[in-house]
């Protein structure tokens, strides 16, 4: 795990030096603008599974860099399903070059057996189109109130008490 975080953390420093290099005309990001991404989420809790994620955002550009909206995903595994409903900010630091680090913060609440708070904070790059369209991958940690749940202990036998949820992924998503 330790390699693989290495690994990012240089690969996105190499992509940023590129984008200062670069010197293309994208479409700067302005006005109404959707989000669809996915991704995985590798708990911290050992009885947690890794789960999948699906989310969608909608909301607003303004000043080509400081993006606000409102947004739903599902996180599932065979386990359990949480739904979170969040606001979503979003910070785009080059917005005229074809690669640009961002940063996204979401905040509020999921839905499941319980109700609890959310939020997660991702680090990563935009890749940008001439049109008004763009790709993003992330680093993830993401963040869940402890919940009811099961697990079997260490001689095998199931046991029921809070879990947590809360964990480190990556995500990849588009935008228009």
């Amino acid at each position: 795990m330790k390699k693989l975080a290495l690994t990012l953390v240089m690969a996105f420093f190499a992509i940023t030096a590129f984008a200062q290099n670069e010197n293309s005309n994208v479409r700067i990001p302005s006005g109404y603008q959707g989000f669809l991404e996915s991704g995985n989420t590798w708990h911290f809790d050992k009885n947690m599974r890794t789960t999948m994620q699906l989310s969608t955002t909608h909301g607003f550009y303004f000043n080509g860099n400081f993006y606000v909206g409102m947004g739903i995903a599902l996180e599932f595994n065979g386990d359990r399903t949480m739904m979170p409903i969040y606001s979503n900010l979003r910070y785009v630091f080059i917005n005229n070059k074809a690669v640009s680090p961002l940063v996204s913060l979401r905040l509020g609440s999921f839905i499941s057996d319980e109700i609890g708070a959310y939020g997660d904070l991702g680090v990563g790059v935009r890749f940008a189109s001439k049109r008004d369209f763009a790709v993003s991958l992330m680093v993830v940690g993401t963040y869940y109130d402890k919940v009811e749940g099961g697990f079997y202990d260490n001689n095998g036998y199931w046991q029921t008490g809070k879990i947590s949820p809360s964990g480190i992924g990556l995500r990849m998503g588009i935008e228009w």
